[in-house]
């Protein structure tokens, strides 16, 4: 009797999460109880990267190299390759289906390895590289929805399958950028499906849900149904653009805009039956008052020696919220996905952190808005259990449960198969 060997390895790997404020490492292990423990995190803030677009290499190398090193050395563990997290290089989702005529009437694992291994292959835009391969469902003849048809009876097997794609110039340059630091890319995954997996439970994912990652320079919404990702899009806008109409309509540095909107960033619901107040419509037009103060009641900051409302600094805020809501909104129904969507939607990411978010978007896209605080990895420090830290979490948790022997995942690995490797996979395949 041979038994197949479909576990997880238990060396060390590491994630590396590219965003436009921040680049996070985390390195994990399993642990004896199957889940996994980080055994060590670093942060450095992002450069040479702005709206998720690579604009200097060599920053972003030195950027990547630090929160590395930083996260080696808490591991005490030396990584050569990592998984890439990442929102930018206009990600897309598409639907797609394979078939095929089995020479046998019983379905093997064999078959199933080969009709994804076509399905990997299939012919995409020169400009587009695959970054991540989901099996929906399988079909068997006339029969569909069928979640594992190894073993059953039949002659025409089919997949159908989501894969996510990115600009191949972009995902050239992260690997560039990568090499330059002695380390390769394993695989590419979305940041906006890892924030769904750190973010939802089981249950939620079956019924349904959409997550909203609200990242500094790249916002994602992500649409997972019976417990599978149906769904992705990114669009080039989030808390870096708050933090620059900030600045600009107040008139201060940019820095001092990000301080406020920490510290003090915070968004009123609408009231949709009275006009804007009149002096925040002005200040927002002019945006070069020294002195700006509006009368009425609400507490006043003080930016620079300058008293402001806080109604004016959410009604500075608002616009920016709304309109990545919109977009990511309108995207979804021309795509046709606004009733997979659902009526719930969860924010998370570093933009999600604005008090009262939840409530404005309700009333922005007329759904149940909840927030999501990732989770499943039980040693997180407390500074990386906050919503900003959903993605890399996320990451690390889908990273540690792949299995050896999975054949979804061998059509997105980006580092060369070697010929042991190679060798194992016929084995798989033939015995």
């Amino acid at each position: 009797m041979m038994f197949r060997r479909n576990g997880h390895s238990r060396r060390p790997f590491g994630i590396l999460d590219i965003g436009s404020t921040k680049i996070c490492c985390m390195i994990g292990e399993h642990d004896k109880l199957g889940g996994v423990r980080l055994l060590g995190q670093g942060t450095h803030a992002s450069a040479g990267i702005r709206a998720g677009e690579v604009t200097a290499l060599a920053d972003l190398s030195d950027a990547i190299g630090n929160a590395v090193q930083t996260a080696e050395r808490a591991a005490g563990v030396s990584l050569t390759a990592v998984s890439v997290v990442l929102a930018g290089g206009s990600p897309r989702s598409s639907f797609s289906k394979q078939s095929m005529t089995m020479a046998d009437s019983t379905v093997s694992r064999r078959d199933v390895r080969r009709l994804l291994d076509r399905s990997g292959h299939q012919p995409m835009n020169d400009a587009l590289q695959l970054m991540q391969f989901h099996p929906l469902h399988y079909s068997l003849d006339d029969i569909r929805g069928i979640a594992d048809p190894v073993g059953m009876r039949g002659r025409e097997l089919a997949v159908e399958f989501l894969t996510v794609a990115a600009k191949r110039t972009h995902l050239a340059n992260i690997i560039e950028a990568l090499a330059q630091n002695h380390l390769g890319a394993e695989r590419f995954i979305h940041a906006g499906y890892a924030a769904g997996l750190a973010c939802l439970g089981t249950e939620e994912r079956e019924v349904g849900s959409t997550v909203i990652d609200l990242g500094g320079g790249t916002s994602s919404a992500a649409i997972f149904m019976d417990g599978k990702l149906i769904y992705i899009d990114t669009v080039p806008a989030g808390g870096q653009h708050v933090s620059t109409d900030i600045a600009r309509i107040l008139s201060t540095p940019v820095t001092t805009a990000e301080r406020l909107k920490a510290v003090h960033g915070a968004i009123t619901p609408m009231d949709t039956m009275s006009p804007p107040p009149g002096p925040v419509h002005e200040a927002l037009q002019l945006g070069h008052s020294d002195n700006i103060m509006l009368p009425g009641v609400g507490d006043h900051i003080e930016i620079d020696g300058k008293m402001i409302e806080r109604s004016l600094l959410s009604a500075v805020i608002r616009p920016r919220i709304e309109e990545i809501i919109e977009l990511l909104t309108d995207r979804m129904k021309a795509a046709r996905m606004e009733y997979a969507a659902g009526n719930r939607f969860i924010l998370t990411g570093g933009g999600s952190q604005l008090t009262g978010i939840a409530d404005f978007c309700a009333q922005i896209a007329g759904k149940s808005v909840g927030l999501g605080e990732p989770h499943g990895i039980a040693n997180l420090p407390i500074e990386e259990t906050s919503r900003s830290s959903a993605a890399a979490v996320g990451a690390l948790l889908h990273v540690s449960r792949l299995t050896e022997d999975d054949p979804a995942e061998r059509q997105t690995r980006t580092l060369p198969h070697g010929p042991i490797e190679r060798l194992g996979a016929w084995f798989r395949d033939n015995l």
